[in-house]
């Protein structure tokens, strides 16, 4: 083991002891069920027809594979990939274990490091860089040569959030955009005409609507877990602040000269102001779940989000599905924002053949669309290709299909992961659980931070992980 996969592997085992204890993780609406294994049930209609008889040799035996997509929709769908696959591939076995987003990190490293991982697994933005340092992940270059090279997949899904080092390390399974929403009830009640594309007249715009004697407000953003990332990191970004780089010797270190430090800082004083003006009180403390679901209630007109945002909507206000719409999130240095992102990794030390097998089938075809159509709202297909396909397109919800052009070949196109503008940073996942963006702001709005103390915390947490 070289020296820098053991500093690497040093951070996770680490990490996994502050992100416990830290209690820190995905909030509810990510679908925190018990761990339960689906059965192999039913058979998906869609098949890769020659996909298998073209495989270079007959792959047999049992996959274990684990994902943190626990809701029943999407677990249905990948359940009937799987099915369809062993109908299709007699003397296979694949078995999918759904658990929690909260504590997978931590499992799958445990896992890892007692030689019983699972052979496919779902992975989130920073799984692949971790735990490739691990060497417990396959690399995964001719199998992505198989399902269609690195140009089939968009923006920088595979290039960088997949990667590790000069390797691939997890095929893209999908990828979100974070935008701006709002409701636009809320904007004609104030006389506002034309939404904002500058961070003072976002400002203007969540100021005006906010009247806390008729429990109305602005603007809010989950500081309560890990998911405040996403709104700081995105407004990080539309300044130009790009926070870690990478040496020619392949080491990561913090990339704040005076200007960026100045533009961070700068970050930090606006969102600030927003929240103590705009939002309700005890942001601290709210989840993503409990954000969304004020923006549905009618108690937050504005925040930045996902399309699933909707699926609240569906739940709480269903008629209001069509006053919510969004922007893109205002640029200041330069237009840019946040990216979602979920991928596929292999075990370097299971069933290497059959995992790798079932992952080109999926992405074989149009054998996906289904799933993808499942849950459609979360999930944008990351290989490019499908965005152009008839039975997708045909049947996205009618708000959505407006919406798709615009995010995914456009706003993605702009968008960056966690503290990945310069490469894959191996530490993106630890960033991301600790909470370390957040909570730079609680501190000011809770401790009395000013915006420079704040930054200097970030820092601070940044060199524990380097």
């Amino acid at each position: 083991m070289t020296k820098k996969v053991k500093r690497i592997l040093g951070v996770i085992m680490g990490a996994a002891v502050m992100m416990a204890a830290a209690g820190c993780g995905q909030s509810a609406d990510s679908g925190t069920k018990d761990a339960q294994e689906v059965k192999a049930s039913e058979t998906n209609e869609e098949n890769a027809d020659s996909a298998q008889a073209e495989s270079a040799e007959e792959v047999t035996g049992t996959i274990e594979m684990w994902s943190m997509l626990t809701q029943q929709e999407r677990a249905d769908e990948l359940q009937k990939l799987a099915d369809s696959y062993m109908e299709q591939n007699p003397g296979t076995q694949i078995n999918i274990t759904v658990m929690p987003w909260s504590g997978a990190m931590d499992k799958i490293v445990s896992a890892i490091m007692a030689g019983n991982a699972p052979d496919i697994m779902v992975t989130g933005t920073g799984y692949p860089q971790s735990l490739a340092g691990t060497g417990g992940l396959l690399e995964l270059s001719d199998l992505v040569e198989e399902i269609g090279g690195k140009d089939a997949f968009l923006s920088t899904s595979l290039s960088v959030q997949g990667a590790y080092e000069d390797g691939l390390y997890s095929v893209p399974l999908y990828i979100t955009p974070y935008v701006t929403y709002y409701r636009d009830s809320w904007l004609k009640e104030a006389g506002i005409e034309t939404l904002p594309t500058t961070w003072e007249e976002y400002y203007d715009m969540c100021k005006a609507v906010t009247d806390p004697s008729k429990d109305r407000y602005g603007f809010a953003l989950p500081l309560g877990d890990l998911h405040a990332w996403k709104t700081i990191w995105s407004f990080l970004q539309a300044n130009d602040v790009d926070l870690l780089n990478v040496d020619e010797n392949g080491e990561w270190y913090i990339d704040l000269d005076d200007e960026s430090r100045a533009a961070m800082v700068e970050t930090y004083d606006y969102l600030y102001k927003l929240v103590k003006d705009c939002a309700p009180e005890g942001t601290v403390g709210y989840t993503q779940t409990n954000v969304r679901e004020m923006v549905a209630g009618g108690t937050v007109m504005s925040r930045i989000d996902t399309p699933e945002i909707y699926y609240t909507l569906q739940s709480v206000a269903p008629d209001d599905m069509d006053d919510v719409s969004y922007f893109k999130i205002p640029g200041r240095k330069k237009t840019g924002s946040g990216q979602g992102w979920v991928g596929l990794s292999i075990s370097a030390d299971g069933n290497t053949a059959l995992a790798k097998d079932f992952v080109k089938y999926m992405f074989t075809g149009d054998n996906m669309v289904d799933f993808y159509l499942s849950y459609p709202y979360a999930m944008f297909p990351a290989k490019e290709e499908l965005f152009q396909n008839t039975k997708y397109q045909d049947n996205l919800p009618d708000n959505l299909k407006e919406m798709v052009p615009d995010m995914a070949l456009d706003i993605l196109s702009t968008s960056n992961g966690l503290g990945m503008v310069n490469g894959p940073f191996p530490g993106a996942g630890e960033f991301e659980s600790q909470c370390i963006l957040g909570n730079g702001l609680i501190k000011m709005l809770s401790d009395g931070y000013s915006a420079d103390q704040a930054v200097d915390y970030i820092v601070g947490e940044l060199e524990k992980l380097l």
